[in-house]
């Protein structure tokens, strides 16, 4: 075991122990910037159609589907098989298809070609973040796990900056481009994975690795923990309500608040202050004041999309999104720490597909729900229903913060 580090040595250190982990980071950057532009095209594709409503709910519904049950099986195979192989596949397959499926839906722009070619395209790119988040915890240190952790999230930030901005430009340039430009970084994600050096891995990952993991591993492990069922819990609702929010927000923007593609792009890439607060705030907060990170996460989400749906304005947008992007910073770093803490290594990927799936089971359902009622009611009624539901997971949240502390302590 590589000793422990202080923290004054700063985050050169950790990058000088890992290095090879920054290549990782190099591979998801250009990864999270395809799927970013790609995910915004297909939505603004969807609000193209004769029943915008409708096509956004399908191309939501079933690509979450498709990311779900490809979080759970490639979760499972990065335990069993070498993760890094498994990114550069799915990514090569993922360029390719991403080119095609622009090409198809601007030659067949229908709602079955919407459906499948969208269900496909979340199952490719599902498949690096999968993989990485097993090779993370293999790889690096325990101790150091808070510190990689917010470099990976920096990720985001500047994903939402690049891409956002990037894709809005793209699309009115036509929606072809934005694809085209998605299959390219794709592709080039693939570069910094290529490397003589293996990827080195902790000692008790080494030999809990070689004993293989069986499918339904990972829910076992979850279901037999207490704190991660309370996860699961809190996560669901969390991400059941926040889902009639992203199922809808880019109808909402377009119609109601008549933004074109290029404000929301530019909202979208402002609004990035709000992650990079969270990765400033959320580590220190995760040392020493567990508790009020965790219920301040769904407050700030809660917050954001309230002010979205009331504030007509660009100001009341980025603002709204600013709180948004902040309260998911700290949401997502709580959750993935409390999964590198309290999960076996030799079971990390089976048990993150496992929380995956339980935490996003019920957003497909969200995902229908909100189309349904955007349709007969408006998509302002589908925000408010996002921030009340996000509220209530605060309650969950207080129950999940008294079972983890323990864990999130460091060592």
């Amino acid at each position: 075991m590589v000793k422990e580090y202080s923290d004054k040595q700063g985050k050169k250190s950790v990058m000088r122990r890992y290095p090879l982990v920054w290549r990782l980071w190099i591979s998801r950057f250009c990864t999270a910037n395809a799927q970013g532009i790609g995910k915004f095209a297909i939505q603004w594709l969807a609000t193209t159609f004769p029943n915008p409503a409708f096509a956004l709910g399908c191309a939501n519904t079933f690509g979450s589907l498709g990311t779900i049950l490809s979080g759970y099986i490639f979760g499972w195979l990065s335990d069993n098989f070498s993760p890094v192989v498994l990114m550069v596949s799915g990514n090569l397959v993922g360029a390719i298809f991403t080119v095609f499926i622009g090409f198809m839906l601007q030659s067949h722009p229908s709602i079955a070609s919407l459906i499948s070619l969208v269900f496909l395209w979340n199952v490719f790119t599902a498949i690096t973040t999968a993989a990485s988040r097993t090779l993370v915890p293999q790889t690096v240190d325990k101790g150091d796990l808070p510190k990689v952790n917010g470099w990976m999230g920096v990720i985001s930030p500047i994903q939402q900056f690049l891409s956002k901005g990037f894709a809005g430009v793209l699309i009115a340039t036509g929606l072809f481009h934005a694809f085209l430009a998605a299959g390219i970084v794709m592709l080039l994600s693939v570069l910094s994975l290529f490397h003589r050096r293996p990827y080195p891995q902790r000692p008790t990952g080494v030999r809990a690795h070689r004993k293989k993991t069986v499918f339904l591993s990972g829910i076992h492990i979850v279901w037999s923990s207490s704190p991660l069922r309370r996860m699961v819990i809190y996560t669901s609702i969390q991400n059941f309500g926040f889902s009639f929010f992203l199922g809808e927000y880019v109808l909402f923007l377009k119609h109601v608040r008549h933004f074109s593609v290029v404000d929301i792009g530019v909202g979208l890439s402002t609004a990035t202050i709000g992650t990079v607060a969270s990765l400033v705030i959320g580590p220190r907060m995760l040392r020493t004041r567990v508790k009020p990170l965790m219920l301040l996460s769904p407050l700030l989400i809660s917050a954001g999309i309230a002010v979205i749906s009331l504030v007509a304005s660009m100001s009341g947008f980025i603002g709204g999104l600013t709180l948004l992007e902040l309260g998911s910073g700290f949401a997502n770093q709580t959750v993935a720490l409390i999964r590198q803490r309290i999960a076996p290594i030799e079971s990390m990927g089976a048990t993150t597909g496992a929380l995956n799936l339980l935490h996003s089971v019920l957003v497909p359902v969200a995902l229908g729900l909100a189309a349904l009622i955007a349709i007969h009611y408006g998509t302002a009624v589908t925000l408010t229903i996002a921030w009340v539901l996000v509220l209530l997971s605060t309650v969950f949240a207080w129950r999940l913060s008294a079972s983890v502390s323990d864990y999130l302590k460091p060592d």
